[in-house]
């Protein structure tokens, strides 16, 4: 069993549900198959406002549902992060040089989402990038070199293309099978449908 994850790190809510993304496919002995997307032309292709251009009182309930899902989740927030938005390039394609080189990169996946929403840290700067990776056990200097190469820019760009031809509407979205779970508050109906895979 396989799940794609299309997102965005400038996402809060990819970041509040990462964790228990990978605690559920590994659960269920599913695979996690991590595509960071361009979430602008994704918005884009949908006509969503993004969530820095949205009305005040939109924004605001944003922040307070995150900071409910936060506090169950046990995690801490900044739902006012000094560094968004942000150019989310470096650390997309950081991260899928990463699933180049590591048998498992959502460590250093989770680091670069806690990097915004916990830490306030800068992910379109290549220090913080290094820093992150090498704190992952990654060799810094060939993430970095890596996520600069052509294929990867190229891959970049076609997660984002078969995002929008999947019907993705924005970040976090799950795809199991023919079917898009859109938000870290449906991985119970992932989990359900993965419970249901394995019974079958």
């Amino acid at each position: 069993m396989r799940v794609i994850h299309y997102f965005s790190p400038m996402s809060g809510f990819a970041y509040l549900g990462f964790a228990e993304l990978c605690a559920v496919a590994k659960r269920h002995g599913a695979e996690l198959d991590h595509r960071p997307v361009d979430i602008a032309r994704v918005f884009a292709a949908v006509d969503t406002i993004a969530p820095a251009r949205q009305a005040p009182a939109r924004l605001a309930w944003r922040r307070t549902d995150m900071m409910r899902w936060a506090q169950r989740r046990a995690l801490p927030l900044n739902a006012i992060p000094k560094h968004w938005p942000v150019d989310a390039t470096l650390a997309s394609c950081a991260m899928i040089a990463a699933q180049g080189m590591a048998a498992d990169a959502s460590p250093f996946i989770d680091a670069i989402l806690s990097a915004v929403w916990a830490r306030d840290e800068d992910i379109a700067n290549e220090d913080t990038i290094a820093a992150l990776a090498q704190d992952c056990g990654l060799d810094a200097t060939k993430v970095l070199s890596n996520a600069r190469l052509d294929a990867v820019r190229a891959a970049y760009d076609a997660n984002t293309q078969d995002a929008i031809a999947q019907g993705v509407i924005g970040s976090p979205t799950l795809r199991l099978g023919a079917e898009n779970f859109f938000g870290q508050d449906r991985l119970d109906f992932v989990e359900a449908e993965l419970a249901r895979i394995n019974l079958a």
